[in-house]
């Protein structure tokens, strides 16, 4: 597994081109489709699929582009998310930014393993950034999307936010997870699971404040 890595949007989101072999998948597509192919081209893969951690439009502002130039490819993301893609909630108006609506090939509850490009792809369910947020582990990668970030973790005081379940998120499902892993965040660096088992201030902070 190869992954490429990419800044898109005007938040400056982390979107990745996983590759196994010549098959590829893309994670959180939120501008510049053009760069975004670009890598697939450059590096001869074929895209199947475009996996969605959550709705918001620095996250999919690419997905309608990608999807018509290629055809075949598969937009997965979690059932709660679909309301928020041709809607306020997903926060391009706030930006003075447009996002063209497209229509989700896979809807996720959380807890499948889907079989993508070859690879065994876990869904976890982790609400609180957003109702439908999830994450996506493959082989020894975590893509932790708005959840979990270096240090800090995702904002909950936007539509339909909850900062109860995004702790419960962190500390009862991605922090439950065995051993450590590679994370790849929705925003910002990579960190790893162990560090932010022993670092993160999840575990201290509470909706009041820190």
């Amino acid at each position: 597994m190869q992954i490429y890595h990419i800044l898109t949007s005007i938040m400056r989101t982390n979107t990745y081109v996983v590759a196994n072999g010549g098959r590829a998948f893309i994670v959180d597509p939120g501008a510049n489709p053009d760069g975004i192919r670009a890598i697939i081209e450059q590096n001869g893969l074929k895209p199947e699929a475009i996996l969605l951690t959550h709705a918001h439009f620095d996250h999919i502002g690419a997905v309608a582009q990608l999807t018509e130039a290629y055809e075949d490819v598969k937009v997965v993301m979690h059932a709660a998310e679909v309301e928020f893609i041709d809607s306020v909630k997903n926060l391009a108006s706030h930006m003075h930014r447009s996002v063209q609506p497209f229509v989700p090939d896979v809807l996720l509850r959380g807890g499948e393993t889907l079989n993508v490009c070859g690879l065994d792809v876990r869904v976890y369910h982790t609400p609180g950034h957003s109702p439908g947020g999830v994450c996506y582990k493959a082989e020894d990668v975590l893509f932790s999307g708005d959840t979990l970030f270096r240090m800090t973790y995702g904002r909950t005081d936007l539509y339909d936010c909850s900062f109860a379940k995004l702790k419960n998120s962190i500390l009862n499902k991605l922090f439950a997870i065995p051993g450590d892993l590679r994370v790849l965040p929705g925003h910002g660096e990579e960190t790893s699971l162990d560090f932010e088992r022993r670092n993160n201030p999840i575990r201290m902070d509470t909706e009041d404040g820190k």
